[in-house]
C-alpha cells in the first residue's frame, strides 16, 4: 500500500505547479506563507500561514510526515480546496486571518510592479508602513501573483524571495 501512495505522490508532485512545489519544500522556522480557504468553528475565509507552521499542525494533529504532509497540502492548494480545522482558535496554529483591505487593493491596481515600490525597498524587504491585517492582504496578493515571501527572524520584517 505504502509503494502505491509513494507512486501517486510522486505522480502528482511532477504535475504540480513549480510556485506550489517551492513553498511548500521550505520548513526553515520562518518559512514562506501559504494562502488557504479555511473552515474551522469559528471562521470561514483565507488566511496566512507559514509552511513550517501548517506541517506542525498536521503532525500533531493527523501524525503526517513531511511526504504526506506535501502531498495533502500541494492537493489543497492547486484545487483551492478548504482546510477543515477543528479547533476553536486558528490562531494558536500560526493562522492570521485574511481581511480585505481597500487601501491595498487601490494599490494593487497600478500594477504588481508598482505595488512592490510602494511595500517594499530595492532589497525587496518590507518599509514597514502597514499593520498585521494589511500585511496579511499583501502576503494573498503576492501568493496569488506567485511571489513567496516569508518573515525575516531578525528584523520582523516581511521579505520577498527573489
Amino acid at each position: 500500500m505504502k509503494i502505491v501512495f509513494y507512486l501517486f505522490l510522486s505522480y502528482y508532485l511532477i504535475q504540480s505547479d513549480s510556485f506550489i512545489e517551492k513553498i511548500t519544500d521550505d520548513f526553515n522556522s520562518n518559512s514562506n506563507f501559504l494562502v488557504l480557504n479555511i473552515k474551522s468553528n469559528n471562521y470561514n475565509g483565507q488566511a496566512i500561514v507559514e509552511n513550517d507552521d501548517l506541517f506542525t499542525y498536521y503532525q500533531i494533529t493527523e501524525n503526517k510526515n513531511i511526504k504526506e504532509y506535501k502531498l495533502l497540502v500541494q492537493e489543497i492548494l492547486t484545487k483551492k480546496n478548504y482546510l477543515e480545522i477543528n479547533e476553536k482558535s486558528i490562531e494558536k496554529w500560526g493562522f492570521i486571518k485574511v481581511k480585505e483591505s481597500q487601501k491595498i487593493k487601490s494599490n494593487f491596481k497600478k500594477g504588481l510592479k508598482r505595488f512592490i515600490e510602494i511595500y517594499f525597498n530595492d532589497d525587496l524587504i518590507e518599509k514597514g508602513n502597514t499593520n498585521e491585517e494589511e500585511r496579511a492582504f499583501i502576503i494573498k496578493i503576492l501568493f496569488e501573483n506567485k511571489i513567496s515571501c516569508y518573515i525575516d527572524d531578525e528584523t520582523g520584517l516581511l521579505i520577498l524571495n527573489k
